[in-house]
């Protein structure tokens, strides 16, 4: 007897799956530069670290700690300085130090409020921090329709993903990707945008085509993975998914979106602990809750790196 391929969740049961624990923390993997990667995910990978914690080495980071000391001092000389206000926040947030980031960029606006640039950077970062309704509207700002940045539009389409406009979201992520084809972030934030708008097999080729690419992150794997499983190709996920996590973590993820896809609305998973590769034992922070939890999939996005991290720039830039 032909095995039965169960029916893919229609767009209100995927509100309620993707929660906390699902495609909660692995879709967007976002438009703003250094940001971390979700803490909380069912499919934990072994390159989840935050960007502010990748620092290769001591070196480096001394380097950073220069440049820092070195825009500060430029930017308390001179706070109206564009240049100086720009590249000490981007440093600041490289050394993990984002709220002195938003605020530098936050006095920068009282000076340069139209500035493109700026908003850029300001808007990108406060999308980072949750901030979404600031981050709607500096985006509009910085996006230059004669000189566009799919960075700016990539983030644009992340804020109307975090308010449940999909459709609206799948545009914005359309219009990043003819800008920046070769980049596989992109590419997995309108592949996502698809399974939430209810076309997982259409997510499917993009995230396949996304996985593919070179500076594809383990997380796009992963998403693959999840987007399987909810078409029912079980195997196949954990095939994916071991690619990245044990082969057991892989396992126990297929079977636990199994039975996600198979409940009722109102009932609740199991808990599932996910091993990681390196360690073999349980990860807590990996650990699936209920479909029902409490809080929305869309608080729980997480941007994370899709672009290099900003130069550390120890002389002042040419204007």
């Amino acid at each position: 007897m032909p095995t039965r391929i169960p029916t893919l969740p229609s767009h209100g049961t995927l509100h309620r799956l993707f929660t906390a624990s699902t495609l909660a923390a692995t879709l967007l993997l976002g438009a703003c530069a250094q940001g971390g990667l979700p803490e909380l995910s069912l499919l934990k990978t072994k390159a989840e670290a935050p960007a502010e914690k990748e620092v290769a080495s001591a070196e480096s980071r001394t380097e950073l700690e220069k440049a820092v000391d070195y825009w500060g001092k430029a930017y308390a000389k001179n706070p109206r300085d564009l240049d100086a206000a720009v590249s000490y926040a981007r440093n600041l947030k490289a050394m993990g130090q984002k709220p002195q980031a938003l605020n530098v960029l936050q006095q920068a606006s009282m000076f340069h409020s139209r500035d493109r640039k700026l908003n850029s950077e300001y808007g990108r970062l406060a999308l980072e921090m949750d901030q979404i309704q600031m981050a709607e509207r500096l985006l509009e700002i910085a996006d230059d329709p004669a000189n566009p940045d799919w960075r700016v539009i990539s983030a644009r389409g992340t804020v109307l993903a975090k308010q449940n406009r999909y459709s609206d979201a799948i545009r914005f992520f359309e219009r990043a990707q003819t800008l920046a084809p070769d980049q596989s972030s992109v590419l997995n934030n309108l592949a996502l945008a698809y399974t939430m708008n209810g076309d997982a097999q259409k997510a499917e080729t993009m995230l396949r085509e996304a996985s593919a690419k070179s500076d594809a992150d383990p997380k796009v794997r992963q998403n693959l993975a999840l987007v399987l499983s909810l078409q029912g190709k079980y195997d196949e996920s954990k095939r994916v998914a071991s690619q990245d996590i044990t082969p057991e973590a892989a396992a126990q993820n297929a079977d636990l979106m199994r039975r996600i896809v198979k409940l009722e609305p109102k009932r609740a998973a199991a808990p599932v602990q996910v091993a990681t590769k390196s360690t073999g034992q349980p990860d807590l922070k990996g650990t699936a809750t209920a479909p029902n939890a409490t809080g929305s999939w869309e608080s729980r996005i997480a941007t994370a790196i899709d672009e290099a991290p900003a130069p550390v720039n120890l002389r002042p830039t040419t204007r």
